[in-house]
């Protein structure tokens, strides 16, 4: 499993074109939004972000069309770091540099032109953010000397969504996917137990419109995943009884699924025995259950001998690595890698 719940269900979420071009239809300026073709998001393997940044930030690349027909990029970053980083503008133009890199790698042919690139960061820290969403913030010069030398230096804005700063009020009337917005809940909740106990009765309304298609099903799992990890750090049983109450009847295996997830890694601390028991019993054909729909779902189709490795494995804990890779992993190589 990911070393950070934040990364996996940030991947597991906006790593679906559907719920990715739901966030940025709501979140990019209309004048941007009106020059993309949304509806051609591809997601692209691959990150960018510095090694020693991946506990802090994770990262998504998608291709995309402008409506003239040329080729765009958008980076969606998600910062998950407590305290604000002043420094983020300067990390998305290094990053920036990369994805332009590899672009020019990856498409020899292509003369000396660069795709359009537009950077989007969701910020959940404690502290809110706090700057101007542009490089020049960090430049040293008086508001003059900047006018007079913008055409000389690298300057550029990008997109915040500020989600932790939000009430959740706001939030709850977001016009995104519902899926969408159950992240970004989750997301919110996960500086308190308190803006847990308040988020309840709002998570409990949108996971029973949810439809029960394997993907959804396979989304929320980790949704349960990730906040018995993000609250659960000392008991994580109190937690699974309130999960219980948002899942509802309909959704109850899908949080007996996450409980047998985080027991399979070590990282379940405190649920009861018997609980425990439950989860174990057929754990391994459980996963491979879960992780052919999931792979399923999202038009992973594997050769034979593919096949014939997942029935044949009866390890949790690779199970569940083979399932973090196919949340983004786009081929068979990717995933059993």
């Amino acid at each position: 499993m990911s070393s950070s719940p934040h990364d996996t269900l940030f991947k597991a979420a906006f790593g679906r074109p559907d719920i990715a071009r739901s966030e940025l239809e709501f979140l990019l300026p209309p004048a941007l939004r009106a020059k993309l073709d949304l509806t051609s998001l591809t997601l692209r393997p691959g990150s960018f972000i510095d090694e020693d940044l991946r506990h802090l930030h994770s990262d998504l690349l998608y291709e995309l069309r402008t409506v003239s027909g040329s080729p765009a990029l958008l980076f969606v970053l998600m910062e998950h770091q407590s305290k604000f980083d002043a420094h983020m503008p300067f990390r998305l133009l290094r990053y920036a540099v990369r994805v332009w890199d590899k672009w020019l790698v990856d498409h020899p042919g292509k003369g000396s032109k660069l795709p359009l690139l537009i950077s989007v960061v969701l910020h959940h820290g404690d502290e809110g953010w706090r700057a101007s969403p542009e490089l020049a913030s960090m430049f040293d010069a008086d508001a003059e000397t900047l006018d007079a030398t913008r055409d000389y230096v690298p300057h550029f804005r990008f997109v915040v969504d500020d989600i932790a700063s939000l009430s959740l009020e706001v939030l709850a009337t977001r016009t995104i996917h519902v899926l969408g917005r159950l992240v970004q809940i989750a997301f919110w909740t996960s500086h308190s137990a308190e803006r847990f106990k308040e988020a309840m009765p709002l998570m409990r309304e949108l996971a029973a419109t949810t439809k029960r298609d394997a993907a959804t099903r396979m989304l929320l799992t980790q949704l349960y995943v990730y906040l018995l990890r993000v609250l659960g750090d000392v008991d994580a049983s109190p937690v699974y009884d309130k999960l219980l109450e948002i899942a509802g009847p309909e959704g109850k295996e899908d949080v007996v699924t996450a409980g047998d997830q985080l027991i399979a890694q070590g990282l379940a601390k405190g649920l009861a025995e018997g609980q425990a028991k439950g989860f174990a019993e057929g754990r391994a054909e459980a996963f491979r259950w879960a992780l052919s729909k999931f792979l399923e779902a999202r038009g992973v189709t594997l050769s034979k001998a593919g096949r014939e490795r997942l029935e044949a494995c009866d390890d949790p804990q690779l199970l569940a690595r083979w399932y973090d890779r196919a949340i983004v992993g786009s081929t068979e190589d990717e995933i059993f890698a």
